[in-house]
C-alpha cells in the first residue's frame, strides 16, 4: 500500500482530531510531519522486527584483500545496519558459513596478513556512511562473499513523496505519526485511542516479520592447521 507523506501526516491530524477531513495541510505541517515520519523510519531502521525481510547482498573478493566497504561509494552501495549471515561461495557454488567476531577478538588476531581460500570469520565495524567487512583469513581465491541482513528504511525526501511499504506498514504509521507529534498539539482529544491504535498496528508487524527469523548454524568443522588462531574464538 502506498499513500504520500503528506497523506499521512494529514491521517495522523485527523486521528488526534485536530483536523477535519478535506483540510488541508499547512507549510509548518507538511514539513513537521515530514520531520517525524524520518525520525519514525529511522527508529525502525534499528528494530528488526520491523523490516518486511532481510536484504542479500554479494560482492566479488579480491586475492589478497580482506577488508569491503558498504554503502554509498565503497566496495558494495549498500550499507548493512546488522549483519545477520554471512558465507562464502566457491566456484563449484558450495557455501562456507562464516563465524562473527567482535572488534576486541579480531584485535587480538597476531597475523591478519594469513590468507586462505575460505575466510572462516568476519569482523563488521558498522560505521557511517561506509560500513566495513573484515575477513579472517584473507581471501586468496575470486569466490563471492554473501551478507543477509538489514538495510536502512529510503529517507522520504518531501511531502509529495509516495510512501510505498508492505501491508500494514502505511496504518501503523498513521497511529505512531499522531502519538510522536500529539505533544504539540495539547489536548488532542483523540490522543488516548491513538496510543492504542499505534500499539496494535505495530504488534502486527512485529508479529508477522517474527515468523521470518531463521538462524543459520555458523558452527564449522575447525582445520588443525590453523588450531592456534581458532583458540581465539571459541
Amino acid at each position: 500500500m502506498s499513500a504520500t507523506a503528506d497523506q499521512i501526516t494529514a491521517a495522523a491530524l485527523r486521528l488526534l482530531g485536530v483536523k477535519e477531513a478535506g483540510e488541508t495541510l499547512s507549510a509548518d505541517e507538511s514539513a513537521d510531519g515530514l520531520t517525524a515520519l524520518n525520525e519514525l523510519l529511522d527508529e525502525w531502521t534499528l528494530q528488526g522486527y520491523a523490516q518486511t525481510s532481510k536484504k542479500q547482498l554479494t560482492q566479488t573478493l579480491t586475492p589478497s584483500d580482506g577488508t569491503y566497504t558498504f554503502g554509498s561509494g565503497g566496495n558494495n552501495s549498500t550499507r548493512l545496519v546488522r549483519i545477520t549471515n554471512a558465507w562464502i561461495r566457491d566456484t563449484n557454488n558450495n557455501d562456507s558459513f562464516l563465524i562473527p567476531i567482535p572488534n576486541d577478538r579480531y584485535s587480538e588476531i597476531c597475523d591478519k596478513t594469513d590468507e586462505s581460500n575460505y575466510p572462516t570469520h568476519y569482523y563488521y565495524r558498522a560505521d557511517y556512511p561506509l560500513g566495513v567487512v573484515n575477513l579472517y583469513p584473507i581471501p586468496s581465491a575470486a569466490y563471492t562473499l554473501y551478507l543477509e541482513g538489514y538495510s536502512a528504511f529510503t529517507a522520504i525526501a518531501s511531502g509529495a513523496t509516495s510512501v510505498d511499504l508492505a501491508p500494514g506498514y502505511i496504518s501503523a504509521l498513521k497511529a505512531l505519526l499522531a502519538v510522536r507529534i500529539a505533544p504539540e498539539y495539547p489536548g488532542s482529544p483523540g490522543l488516548g485511542e491513538v496510543k492504542e491504535q499505534a500499539k496494535e498496528r505495530l504488534a502486527w508487524i512485529k508479529r508477522v516479520n517474527s515468523n521470518d527469523r531463521p538462524r543459520m548454524n555458523t558452527g564449522l568443522p575447525i582445520g588443525s592447521r590453523r588450531d592456534n588462531y581458532w583458540s581465539l574464538f571459541n
